[in-house]
């Protein structure tokens, strides 16, 4: 019964992901989901009793991989620098369908209750913002980068990175290691011709 029950939640999260990131929050019912994994109502709200805990739950699953991706990213020998270039493409090449659930979690937020969303942005800067903040106020603490706001350094990055945060990016340009090595110089070195 209790391995039913993992395999149902983890059900019911893959198929919330879907329709989430295809209709957003609001384009999408507890009996679309129901439906979409082949469950009742009823079972559906054994594992849920709500929209917003679903989305919630989905959003937290996505938190935690972040959290893990950057770890894993910062273990790893190598400049600052190379640690948010690691971050930047493991994240730019995860499936179409995981990297649009990022953006869910900036997009969507005002859907949820004001409690439920300010504990929601804590996670989220605990687990995601937080640690690649983290990293540029190693590399400046360093001398690798210049000393400004790692906040802000941290905000355009993913400012660059948002409008491939799709599951057909908005610019036409499907994520790729070559677009990621670009991204990384225009980030790290601008535009300007050397």
């Amino acid at each position: 019964m209790m391995l039913e029950t993992v395999d149902s939640r983890a059900a019911i999260l893959a198929a919330a992901q879907r329709l989430f990131v295809e209709r957003g929050y609001r384009g999408i019912s507890m009996r679309e989901i129901a439906e979409a994994v082949g469950m009742t109502k009823a079972a559906l709200y054994y594992h849920f009793r709500d929209k917003e805990q679903l989305f919630v739950a989905l959003l937290q699953n996505v938190l935690r991989d972040l959290s893990t991706l950057i770890a894993e990213s910062r273990e790893s020998d190598g400049s600052c620098q190379t640690q948010i270039e690691r971050v930047v493409a493991r994240i730019m090449l995860l499936p179409p369908a995981e990297r649009a659930s990022l953006r869910l979690a900036s997009q969507e937020l005002g859907n949820l209750d004001e409690t439920t969303r300010k504990a929601f942005v804590q996670i989220y800067h605990d687990q995601f913002i937080g640690r690649i903040t983290a990293i540029f106020e190693d590399g400046m603490a360093r001398g690798e980068f210049k000393a400004l706001d790692p906040q802000v350094a941290t905000w355009s990055l993913l400012g660059m990175l948002y409008p491939y945060f799709h599951v057909s990016p908005v610019t036409g340009v499907m994520p790729s290691e070559a677009l990621v090595a670009q991204l990384m110089e225009i980030f790290f070195h601008g535009l300007r011709a050397a």
